[in-house]
């Protein structure tokens, strides 16, 4: 009997050394907020690594460190909050209530993150008269993002103006947009996302989405709404407008079937009151995500590409409690007609949830995982 209690006895440190030995190593490797929990079905590990625009790299390294034979499932969050599971064999799982209920007990935002700041550039550019033929504006930002609670964070940072012979905006070092995000999964395949502050594009004000996406379906629904108004910056100097400005654009996308290639029907009123419609071709690759986009609107008719990679090199220093890093996200869009604001809209400093989910589908995750 002595012998059974002592081997049980020995089969649980074994199992908490494993599993300490697995969090210390995805700790060591960049990763944040890692939880285990252990369930009829396995050990189920809780993760996020900021490093990465697709989850699916972070769950590729997450199988790496693996320190015993035990069956693991994976979950991914985004934002402090969780999305999707995965298999071994990355068949996506749904988040069940009581794994949502140790989550909520276990995530410790200020404990279970870094202090990280990121690095990005943000430009514009356009083609413009005989005496100035290409007018651009490049400015440095350094912003850090602060979890206050599940889903909910204070985005924040400084501007450092590098050229500018695009627009009359001065030269001086001023904030960099800011404002409180919040992100959340109420229920599985629904999604939500709410910004209040400055955003890019000389916006500030309150910005919703909402998103039906079922992430083993070819199909997702989305709804944006803003209310916002013009504000500029220079220095300590403000320039703003009211906030009376409604943006309303409804879309659904399309897995075509054609390997890692979306399309996306766009239609309500962008900025400026102006109404109409926009197509996007979208293609995901490994290393980025490259598009194709036509639109029609009061304004006018106009095209573009765009393109979203991470930048070069990621991680520059890192401790236990800090880290200074380049964008997990840099995204470059440039339009034909450069003059007039067709189906324009406005980033808010967060990716938007149509291209946050579209790296969480099963299909996507899984091609990356056939790449290893």
């Amino acid at each position: 009997m002595n012998r059974i209690l002592a081997f049980i006895v020995l089969l649980v440190f074994a199992a908490e050394a494993s599993s300490q030995q697995l969090k210390d190593s995805l700790r060591q490797s960049g990763f944040e907020n890692v939880l285990l929990y252990p369930s009829v079905e396995g050990e189920q590990v809780i993760f996020e690594n900021r490093i990465y625009r697709n989850p699916g790299f972070s769950l590729i390294q997450a199988m790496n460190p693996k320190a015993s034979e035990e069956k693991y499932e994976y979950f991914p969050l985004h934002h402090n909050n969780l999305v999707a599971g995965y298999s071994e064999d990355f068949q996506i799982l749904e988040v069940e209530q009581e794994l949502r209920s140790f989550y909520q007990e276990a995530n410790k935002p200020f404990k279970n993150y870094r202090w990280q700041f990121r690095i990005q550039p943000r430009l514009a550019n356009r083609f413009g008269f005989y005496t100035d033929p290409f007018q651009t504006k490049f400015n440095i930002i350094l912003d850090t993002r602060i979890y206050f609670a599940r889903g909910l964070s204070l985005q924040t940072g400084l501007s450092i103006p590098v050229n500018n012979n695009y627009d009359n905006q001065g030269m001086k070092l001023r904030a960099a947009p800011t404002m409180l995000h919040y992100f959340n999964q109420p229920w599985n395949d629904h999604f939500i996302a709410a910004s209040v502050g400055g955003f890019y594009n000389d916006r500030y004000g309150l910005d919703l989405e909402y998103r039906y996406a079922d992430l083993r379906s070819n199909w997702s629904f989305g709804l944006g709404a803003g209310l916002t108004g013009f504000y500029w910056l220079n220095g300590f100097e403000k320039y703003s407008t009211s906030m009376n400005e409604l943006y309303l654009v409804a879309d659904t996308e399309w897995r075509t079937g054609i390997q890692n290639t979306s399309l996306k029907l766009s239609a309500g009123q962008f900025l400026y009151e102006d109404k109409g419609v926009r197509l996007d071709l979208i293609k995901q690759f490994a290393q980025a995500e490259v598009g194709l986009y036509a639109s029609r609107t009061d304004i006018g008719t106009t095209g573009g590409f765009q393109f979203a990679f991470s930048l070069f090199p990621g991680s520059i220093l890192r401790g236990k409690k800090m880290e200074l890093r380049t964008t997990e996200e840099y995204r470059y869009e440039y339009t034909y007609n450069n003059e007039q604001p067709v189906a324009a809209s406005y980033r808010i400093g967060m990716p938007r949830l149509s291209n946050v989910l579209r790296n969480y589908h099963q299909d996507w995750v899984r091609f990356l995982g056939e790449l290893r």
